[in-house]
Parts: structure tokens; C-alpha cells; sequence
């Protein structure tokens, strides 16, 4: 759990970890940080806007029986990205009146496009502390919500556990398993499980494969009745190495894209602190942020988001809930013109802007600030 301490030292936010609950942070309208202390400003433009367990897999386990469909291999995760450079059409976010209570903001009026923000002031790169290493955080997102049933696979060694981490089944490589909810826990072929299972590789190479798609880290899958809940539970740097190419072109500049990891990050980081529910962070969609899982991971999206490694923007000492939308014209609309136009980050960045200077274009007075874990 997340425990806040608003000590301020050295342009790092430090985070704790503590047994105490972070929802009494739920209804907060600033999201504060740990501790914080910023890095040299940077003319940014603040946006307002608006657990179970984790298993332990056991060895020796009885091997899941019933043949099933057999699933597609995994995509490499850095397949060569599409020539086109324009902002996917889904990387749009909703209007308002879907999205959760607003954060604290500083008094900024709102942008409607680069050209009506500051002139960039130039600035010297966000140093990195020597030895950075991002923190370990797990961010919870819905990917299946009130569905009737999903085909789970594996590419590797993998095990279903219940949410007390007691292994109960292992799972074939290459296997397709068909999960249906019932009134007395879940179906996985001929297997009987609790209604609460986890399917967790026992590699770190592992992959989990839901319906159409793979993915890092682990899953969750919740009986709630006869529809089904599925939560990839994964490492946050990893999970956006999938929204940064879920919601840039792969081939659109660097500058532009390590702005958008920054602000996906910061995005992410708000619903950890302020999560949809007691299953999930937030979901995969343009609701939220577009998450695909490692078919839209390029090898210029994991450069861009290892580049800005724990960097966020803060204000105050908490996060910014960072909006952002493909065009001036959606940040006008759904965001009241508060956020990032995409399109508008590629073009700053062939005009010779960095990744500051773009971000500065959208979220004046706003800060950069980097997290690292404090034991």
C-alpha cells in the first residue's frame, strides 16, 4: 500500500510502502504524493478533471486436463511499427461527465492550442540520480468487463492460483482454456476453481493470453455471477511501453513520444493512488487510457518510456491527473481545452522542441519530479 510523506528533498518523490489502506485517499480532491520535491520547473500546464492479494505460485502442481483450442504464439514485442504518423483514433479520452472527480489544480487558464501557450523557455534535460532504477509498482487494469467467458493461455510455465496464492492447477504451453462463470466458482474446461483464480507465469518472460491478446504480468479473473471480470495485474513501466504505442503512432517523434509516456505515467499514477474500484486501477479503453497489451509495445515505445524512467508531472506536491486527446479540437471538448493535443506534440517535436518544452506547452507551472521507493 502507498502511505504518504510530505517531506520534500531532492527532487525525487519518495514513496512508502505500509500495510495501511490507501483508500482513505479515494475521496481526497489533491492526489498527494509520498514525498516530493521537484525538479527545476518547467513552464508545464496543470490539467484538473476530473485489492486482492498477490498469489505466490506452488510447484508440483496436478497439470490442467481437457484439451483445448490451441492459441496463436506470442507476437514479438517489438515488431516493427506502421509508417503512418498520425494519432490512433481511439487515443481520444471521454468527455467529463465519465470521468472520476476532479484533482486539486493551480489557478492556469486553460489552452486551446501550442500556439496560444509561452514561448518554450530552453532548460537543461532532467538529470537522472546515478544508479535510478523506476520503482516497483503494480497497476491493476480491466481488460474483460461483464463478459460471459474468455479463452486463457500461456507461453510458458504458469500456474492458477486462488487469491490466497495457493496453487491449485498448472497450465500446457500453447494451450487455449475456456473460463465460464457458474454458481459455484469458475469452469477452466473440466476443472472446477473458486470463483477468484489468478493465472501467473513462473517466468519473468512469461505471458498470459486473453481472448486475442497477450500480456505481461499476471491475471485475475472474477466470477460475479454468469459475467466474467479480467484484470491484467503488471509492473507500471511495462504497461506503458503497450498505452504509449497504444496512443502515438510508433513512428511519431521521440520528443513526442517520451511527453506522452510522461503523461500517461502521471495518469496512471493518479488512478494507483485513486483506483476505480477494489478490483482495478482503471480500465484499457479511451475511457481511461488505450492498453493493448504487447501488441502495441515498438521498440521506439519502450525507448521512450525507459528514457523517462519514473518521471512524472506534479504540482504542489502531488501528481497531475494529465489529460490529453489526439487534437486541439477533443482537448477543447472533452477536456475543456486543459491537455495535451497529440497531434500538436508531433508537431512541436519536428519544429526542434523536447519532450520539456512540449509538455511545457500544455501543463504551465507544472513540475517534473521523479519517484523512488523509501524503505
Amino acid at each position: 500500500m502507498i502511505k504518504l510523506d510530505k517531506k520534500i528533498k531532492d527532487g525525487v518523490i519518495k514513496m512508502k510502502f505500509a500495510a495501511s489502506t490507501y483508500f482513505s485517499l479515494l475521496r481526497h480532491c489533491t492526489v498527494p504524493l509520498l514525498s516530493i520535491a521537484t525538479f527545476t520547473p518547467i513552464l508545464l500546464t496543470y490539467l484538473a478533471k476530473e485489492k486482492p492479494g498477490t498469489p505466490q505460485p506452488q510447484a508440483n502442481l496436478e497439470t490442467a486436463a481437457s484439451p483445448a483450442p490451441i492459441i496463436p504464439s506470442p507476437i514479438a514485442p517489438l515488431t516493427a511499427p506502421s509508417p503512418k504518423l498520425s494519432p490512433s483514433p481511439q487515443s481520444s479520452l471521454s468527455a467529463p461527465k465519465k470521468l472520476a472527480a476532479s484533482v486539486h489544480s493551480p489557478n492556469t487558464s486553460p489552452n486551446t492550442s501550442p500556439a496560444a501557450a509561452a514561448k518554450p523557455v530552453t532548460r537543461q534535460p532532467l538529470a537522472v540520480p546515478a544508479n535510478y532504477t523506476p520503482p516497483v509498482l503494480e497497476i491493476r487494469v480491466a481488460i474483460k468487463r461483464d463478459v460471459a467467458s474468455v479463452l486463457i493461455g500461456v507461453n510458458g510455465p504458469a500456474v492458477i492460483t486462488d487469491r490466497q496464492g495457493r496453487g491449485l492447477k498448472t497450465i500446457a504451453t500453447n494451450e487455449g482454456l475456456p473460463v465460464i462463470p457458474g454458481a459455484n466458482g469458475l469452469k477452466m474446461g473440466d476443472l472446477s476453481l473458486p470463483e477468484v483464480i489468478f493465472v501467473q507465469p513462473t517466468t519473468a518472460d512469461g505471458l498470459v493470453y486473453v481472448d486475442d491478446s497477450w500480456y505481461r504480468g499476471k491475471v485475475l479473473l472474477v466470477g460475479q455471477g454468469d459475467r466474467l471480470l479480467v484484470v491484467n495485474q503488471v509492473n507500471l513501466e511495462a504497461y506503458l511501453y503497450s498505452v504509449v504505442g497504444s496512443e502515438m503512432h510508433s513512428t511519431a517523434p521521440m520528443q513526442a513520444l517520451k511527453a506522452q509516456a510522461i503523461a500517461a505515467r502521471s495518469y496512471a499514477l493518479v488512478h494507483i493512488i485513486r483506483p476505480a474500484n477494489a478490483w482495478f486501477h482503471l480500465g484499457n479503453s479511451q475511457r481511461w487510457q488505450v492498453y493493448k497489451g504487447i501488441r502495441s509495445e515498438y521498440q521506439s515505445t519502450h525507448q521512450a518510456v525507459n528514457a523517462t524512467a519514473g518521471q512524472i508531472l506534479s504540482y504542489k506536491g502531488g501528481v497531475v491527473e494529465s489529460l490529453y486527446a489526439a487534437t486541439d479540437e477533443i482537448v477543447a471538448w472533452a477536456h475543456g481545452g486543459r491537455g495535451m493535443s497529440q497531434t500538436g506534440a508531433y508537431e512541436l517535436a519536428e519544429k526542434g522542441l523536447d519532450y520539456q518544452q512540449i509538455l511545457g506547452n500544455y501543463y504551465p507551472g507544472v513540475g517534473l519530479a521523479r519517484l523512488v521507493l523509501q524503505n
